[in-house]
C-alpha cells in the first residue's frame, strides 16, 4: 500500500510536471478504452430495442456509463494500491495523505470521481490552482486533504577525468611520450658513449641503446652472434 512522508522531506510536485503525467495518462487510457468500445458496441447491438439502448442516466447510454468507470477505476486502483499512475510514475510522483495517515479507498474514489469533476467544471480552474498553492494542491487535493509530491530521490555524483598532460617535442626525430619527462639540459646518448680505438670496428648487429624517457633499452641482438661468443 502507499507509504507515508514527513513534511520536512518532501518537494511538492508542480503543475507542468502534474499535467505532463496527465497526459501520459490519458494517452494511455484511450487506448486501454478501445477495447472497452469493441465490447461495449457488441453489447449494444444485442440490447437494440430494449430498455438499456437508450439513455440511462440523464443523457447518457449504457456505453458511456462503462467508458467512464474503466477509466475512472484506472485512477482509482492505481493510486489506492500503489499510490500512483503509470504516468505518475514516469514522472517521478506520488499521492500521499496529509501528516502520517495512508490514503483509504473511500478518500481515493471521492478524489478521482467528485474531486476531478468539480476541479474541471469552470475552465479547469481546479487544476490551475495547483500552480499558485504554496503545498501545490489542485482543488481536488485540497478536498480530498491530499499532497502530490516527488517519490524517490536520485543523487547524482559528478564524475572527473584526470587531466592528461600535452605531448612534449622530443626533437626532430618524434615527440615525447604523454607523461613521460622532457628530455633534461645534460649530454645526449650520443656524447656519453666511450670513445673508441683507432681502427676499432664495432661488433656485428650492435646498435647504439635508445632512450624512453623511463629506461634504457637496446635492441635485440642477432641470436647467432651470441652463440659465437658463448661458444668463445
Amino acid at each position: 500500500m502507499q507509504n507515508s512522508y514527513n513534511n520536512g522531506q518532501v518537494t511538492y510536485a508542480g503543475f507542468w510536471v502534474r499535467a505532463a503525467a496527465y497526459v501520459i495518462d490519458s494517452v494511455l487510457v484511450f487506448f486501454g478504452l478501445l477495447i472497452v468500445r469493441l465490447i461495449m458496441s457488441g453489447v449494444m447491438s444485442l440490447t437494440e430495442g430494449t430498455v438499456l439502448s437508450g439513455d440511462i442516466l440523464f443523457q447518457y447510454t449504457l456505453k458511456d456509463i462503462a467508458l467512464y468507470i474503466a477509466q475512472v477505476l484506472y485512477f482509482i486502483l492505481c493510486t489506492y494500491y500503489t499510490g500512483t499512475t503509470l504516468g505518475k510514475r514516469a514522472m517521478n510522483l506520488r499521492v500521499v495523505a496529509e501528516g502520517e495517515k495512508k490514503l483509504t479507498f473511500f478518500n481515493v474514489v471521492y478524489r478521482e470521481t467528485v474531486g476531478r469533476f468539480l476541479s474541471a467544471i469552470i475552465l479547469h480552474i481546479g487544476y490551475i490552482i495547483a500552480g499558485i498553492d504554496p503545498q501545490k494542491r489542485a482543488l481536488h487535493d485540497i478536498l480530498c486533504d491530499t499532497r502530490v509530491i516527488y517519490g524517490r530521490r536520485v543523487k547524482v555524483y559528478p564524475v572527473y577525468q584526470r587531466p592528461v598532460p600535452p605531448a612534449a617535442p622530443m626533437g626532430p626525430g618524434g615527440y615525447q611520450g604523454q607523461g613521460m619527462p622532457a628530455p633534461g639540459p645534460g649530454p645526449s646518448v650520443q656524447e656519453q658513449k666511450p670513445p673508441r680505438e683507432p681502427g676499432q670496428v664495432p661488433p656485428p648487429y650492435q646498435k647504439e641503446p635508445v632512450q624512453t624517457g623511463y629506461h634504457m633499452v637496446e635492441p635485440e641482438q642477432d641470436p647467432q652472434a651470441g652463440l659465437g661468443e658463448d661458444k668463445q
